[in-house]
C-alpha cells in the first residue's frame, strides 16, 4: 500500500499536516532534540519536520534529518504512522522512522539542542509524553498505526495503536 492511500485512510481533520521523525541510533545512543518551539517545547523529541508539498515522505525524512543534524540516516525503516488531533500545532499525520548513524558529529540546530541519550536511559530523560508512550511499540513487531488525541492542555487524552494488518482488516470491514 502506498503512503497516499494510508494518509487518506487515517486522516481525521483538514488541520492535519504531514510530518516525519526519525529515532536514529549510533551504537547504543539515540539522537534527540530539545525543542525550542511547540509542539513539545522544552521536551526531547526525535529530529524531523514537515513534509513539503513537492516531496515524498522518503525525501522529507532524509532532508529534515540532514538539515537538523548534519547526519545522513542509514537503513531507514518506517515503524509507525500516527493520526494526531488536538489544539493548534498538534494536528499531524506523522511518519515515524528508525535508522542507524555512522557518527555522533552533529551540527548546531536552529530548532533546538541536539542531545545523545543512551538507550538504557531513555525513559529517565525528559522525552515528550507521547514519545514515552510510543517507544515501546515502535521497536517491537512490524508497522503500526496510531490514533492520538490531545486535550486542550496538550496532554494525551486518547491513544489507540494497531498492527497494520489489524488496521487494514478493520478498515475493510467498515468500508
Amino acid at each position: 500500500m502506498d503512503y497516499q492511500t494510508l494518509i487518506n485512510r487515517i486522516k481525521r481533520s483538514d488541520k492535519q499536516k504531514l510530518a516525519v521523525i526519525c529515532y536514529a541510533k549510533y551504537k547504543t545512543n539515540f539522537l534527540f532534540m530539545k525543542r525550542k518551539n511547540e509542539p513539545f517545547a522544552g521536551f526531547l523529541v526525535p529530529p524531523g519536520g514537515k513534509v513539503e508539498s513537492h516531496e515524498s515522505v522518503q525525501d522529507a525524512i532524509q532532508r529534515e534529518f540532514i538539515e537538523e543534524t548534519g547526519l545522513k540516516p542509514k537503513n531507514l525503516q518506517l515503524r509507525m504512522i500516527t493520526s494526531e488531533i488536538g489544539p493548534d500545532k498538534y494536528n499531524w499525520i506523522l511518519f515515524i522512522f528508525s535508522a542507524e548513524l555512522d557518527s555522533m558529529n552533529v551540527i548546531n540546530c536552529e530548532e533546538g539542542e541536539l542531545v545523545w541519550i543512551n538507550e538504557k536511559n531513555l525513559f529517565s530523560e525528559n522525552l515528550s509524553p507521547i514519545d514515552k508512550l510510543l517507544i515501546p511499540h515502535i521497536f517491537t513487531g512490524g508497522l503500526k498505526i496510531a490514533y492520538i488525541d490531545y486535550s486542550n492542555n496538550k496532554e494525551v487524552s486518547n491513544l489507540k495503536i494497531f498492527e497494520i494488518e489489524q488496521f487494514l482488516n478493520d478498515q475493510e470491514k467498515t468500508h
